[in-house]
């Protein structure tokens, strides 16, 4: 085993495999560390969005199930469903296993090395370098890249601070009968009350269905009780082969700092998840992407890479999941309002937030034009109809 890299990238999930592909190519020695034996599975929905897709710098085709060119969001029990259609794929359908094992093959072939079923133990401060303890020996690197997941041991190692809001989920991958399949197929499909505080999602593979349900609330209420009841309402109560996984999404980032010492935080392990859609591919490419331009860049120096990845952060990545989490607020916390919202805007607000997952707008794009429902939804909307706050924190009729 080598036993000094430049950087020691700690996970091979999106976040780690593309921060791994950049200093490589940049000829940066770096090694990825993985505690599982590769490729290993990944709960999660398995949906690449079209903003992932065009932030991923390399290709992946060849472990697309299949592309959704449509996405359907229905509201129960208002009864209101709206279908948004594109050229391009919405959501391009993959079983994590092989999408990750395809970008950290990426990464190996630019130079990256990989050592599968090693977990890190600890992680020190030894002068002007990392010193990272594994099962199978000690490395050591100039810098450490958490990008270990919603429940980072490195950051919790090294006591980094958390304030993240870590919600539970579950997910099924469901094989039912071929003509049952059928139905499903091409088209991401979104559904909002089928829990409180929560959604669910069914996204069609090439042999069975990922369906999963989520709550906002911490507790999460008995996301197996909502499952049970969401299939029947899919007519999926009997089905063939059912396997059962629960995971944690984090939709509040880190209070920070995402880049401590020399350790920098990305995807998940600084919180860099979707609040409306619990989706977190598309922010561990690009967060992945920006602490291997910052380290390239500033020349592997302590202050000048500290101050270059967290600026990169505030000017792209932490307004887009601030303005994200207003209109969280509006789907999750006030079913009454949402019901209204989308009785009257509903498809002009489905198509925008489908813009947004295709990459053609931001979130920021939609809190503050004026041709959005976001725009539209003052709070003297709210109040005139008799569901909203009448004083609301933050201006923009939504509480914080």
């Amino acid at each position: 085993m080598n036993t000094s890299y430049d950087v020691i990238v700690v996970g091979s999930g999106p976040a780690g495999s593309c921060t791994a592909w950049r200093l490589a190519k940049a000829g940066v020695t770096v090694a990825v560390l993985e505690k599982a034996a590769l490729p290993r599975y990944k709960t999660c929905g398995g949906g690449v969005v079209g903003r992932a897709m065009q932030a991923l710098p390399v290709d992946v085709s060849h472990v697309v199930e299949q592309d959704c060119h449509a996405a359907q969001l229905s509201l129960f029990p208002a009864g209101l469903s709206f279908t948004t259609h594109r050229p391009t794929p919405i959501v391009s359908m993959t079983m994590r296993d092989q999408f990750d094992y395809a970008l950290l093959s990426a990464a190996q072939a630019a130079g990256a090395v990989i050592h599968q079923q090693c977990a890190v133990e600890n992680v020190l401060f030894q002068g002007d370098f990392l010193t990272v303890g594994t099962h199978a020996g000690s490395m050591k690197a100039k810098f450490v890249v958490a990008a270990d997941g919603a429940l980072s041991s490195v950051a919790r190692n090294m006591g980094l601070a958390d304030g993240r809001v870590l919600i539970p989920a579950l997910e099924y991958e469901v094989t039912v009968p071929r003509d049952r399949l059928d139905r499903f197929h091409g088209t991401a499909r979104f559904d909002f009350g089928v829990l409180p505080h929560g959604c669910a999602w069914t996204f069609p593979k090439t042999d069975h269905l990922s369906i999963g349900v989520l709550s906002t609330a911490q507790r999460g209420g008995d996301l197996k009780s909502s499952m049970a009841r969401y299939l029947d309402q899919l007519g999926c109560g009997s089905v063939t082969q059912v396997e059962r996984h629960g995971f944690v999404i984090p939709i509040r980032p880190r209070r920070g700092p995402f880049a401590d010492e020399r350790i920098l935080l990305v995807g998940d392990a600084a919180g860099f998840a979707d609040p409306v859609t619990g989706e977190g591919i598309s922010f561990a490419i690009r967060s992945g992407l920006m602490a291997a331009q910052s380290l390239i860049d500033r020349h592997l120096e302590e202050e000048s890479v500290k101050h270059a990845y967290t600026r990169s952060l505030a000017e792209t990545i932490l307004p887009e999941l601030e303005r994200g989490r207003w209109l969280a607020r509006l789907l999750y916390n006030f079913p009454r309002v949402r019901s209204w919202a989308f009785a009257r805007q509903g498809q002009r607000l489905c198509e925008a937030v489908t813009d947004v997952m295709a990459g053609k707008r931001s979130y920021r794009d939609l809190a503050f034009t004026p041709r959005t429902l976001l725009k539209l939804l003052t709070p003297q909307s709210f109040t005139r109809s008799g569901y909203g706050p009448t004083q609301p924190r933050d201006g923009h009729g939504l509480s914080s």
